[in-house]
Order: C-alpha cells, then structure tokens, then sequence
C-alpha cells in the first residue's frame, strides 16, 4: 500500500514537472466535460509534507487529469476547492 501511494505522489510529481504539456482545470468543470473518477487515493507522508491530501484520477477517453486536495477539503467537498482551476492538471 505505501508503495502504491509512493507510486501516486511521485506521478503527481512528475506530471507537475511537464507543465508545458498540461493544462490545468478545476475539478467540477472536468467532471462536467465527462471525465470519470478512475481512483481515489490518500496519502501521508515524507511525500506531502506530513500534510492528508486526496489524489483524484480521472479520466475521458485518451486525456487524463490528476488533482489534489487536502484531506478536510476533499471530504468536505467544498464548492471554493472543487472549483479552483489550480487543483488539477490535464494531460
């Protein structure tokens, strides 16, 4: 299991790292051009600064988009977080 969130975060990491690649959208308007919730995984740790946070894989067709969310937000889910444009990055 840890390796699997290990695997998710570093992911996260390198998909941020291609960003000339990527745009980024908020999650409600992914999910309202018909994206698909594939997984949803929570990780602590080394990897996110000790901090909860929620990864979110989604995809539609060929194009996939990974957000990410603090753990209280994405429980929560607040409308301010699920809107904000900087939460995931599309590929």
């Amino acid at each position: 299991m840890k390796t699997l969130i290990a695997l998710a975060v570093a992911s996260f990491a390198c998909a941020t790292a291609a960003v000339a690649q990527e745009q980024q959208a908020s999650f409600k308007a992914l999910m309202g051009k018909g994206y698909d919730i594939k997984s949803v995984t929570f990780a602590r740790g080394e990897a996110t600064e000790n901090r909860e946070v929620f990864l979110v894989t989604l995809q539609k067709e060929k194009s996939v988009a990974v957000c990410y969310f603090a753990a209280p937000n994405w429980i929560s889910l607040s409308n301010a977080t699920l809107e904000d444009g900087r939460r995931c990055d599309v590929r």
